[in-house]
């Protein structure tokens, strides 16, 4: 595992990394949180405020990990840490995370560190279950996860809005990551179709549609009764558009039987 000397770590305003660094000759290899303010972060007397949460993000076929810190004070700021299960070290630091005890956060200025502060590490339990559901995964390349964060943080930014995303919290007021029990879908959905999503268990995550073929008798109906759960991968490719404050998607429907979907696209 490579470890890093967080004196001479450099960080652009606004950046947030992860990284395994001594934190004494007692403690080697400890994951640590190597953040830069945009706005500036003052030193702390005791009364720096710092939340956390974490999620699960399906992005195309690569599983992102988040984290997140928040600070309080006179400007909130948000840092996102994503962590690439598959990179060198990856499985390493996810146990790491699932047994220390504190997060030691590094905060940077132009000069390099400012200051350091140890926070408890709430993610302990989070990174010991989302193993379970990463280690079913096949490898994806480095390219491949870096494509995907910029593809999420395009869709999800600004941080704020991610924050308010995560429903799998570590900042013990919200539910553990259950890799059997979803509540949530684990990426992206546009506001105006969060509404109309639902996990079924014999579907998975699901946006419920009019198929297209059935959009005239919606419109001389009552448009509610047309709507039928379509996996949410396949709602978001095909695109929609609204009728009678209802989407509709050009997705096949086959009477008796239900959406006609590629079983790819299905997520449980």
């Amino acid at each position: 595992m490579h470890v890093i000397d967080p004196d001479k770590v450099r960080l652009l305003p606004g950046q947030s990394i992860q990284a395994s660094f001594d934190a004494n000759p007692e403690q080697s290899g400890v994951v640590g949180f190597f953040v830069r303010s945009v706005f500036g972060t003052d030193k702390p007397n005791g009364d720096l405020v710092i939340k956390q949460r974490a999620g699960v993000i399906h992005f195309n076929d690569v599983v992102l990990v988040v984290t997140m810190l928040k600070t309080e004070g006179s400007l909130d700021e948000y840092f996102d840490i994503w962590w690439n299960y598959h990179a060198p070290g990856g499985f390493e630091q996810f146990q790491q995370m699932a047994s220390q005890d504190k997060i030691f956060v590094h905060f940077y200025a132009d000069r390099g560190r400012d200051f350091s502060i140890a926070i408890d590490n709430h993610f302990r339990k989070f990174f010991a279950n989302v193993v379970s559901l990463l280690k079913t995964t096949e490898p994806w390349t480095e390219i491949e996860f870096d494509r995907a964060v910029r593809g999420m943080c395009a869709d999800a930014y600004p941080k704020d809005n991610l924050w308010e995303m995560l429903e799998l919290r570590g900042d013990g007021k919200g539910d553990e990551l259950d890799p059997n029990k979803p509540k949530e879908y684990p990426g992206f959905i546009p506001p105006e179709l969060r509404p109309f999503y639902e996990y079924l268990p014999e579907k998975g995550h699901c946006i419920k549609i009019i198929p297209s073929s059935l959009e005239s008798e919606a419109a001389d109906g009552n448009a509610e009764d047309f709507l039928h759960p379509a996996p949410v991968k396949t709602v978001l490719r095909c695109g929609t558009r609204w009728a009678k404050g209802f989407p509709v998607a050009p997705i096949p429907y086959i009477p008796g039987i239900g959406m006609a979907v590629p079983p790819d696209d299905t997520e449980m």
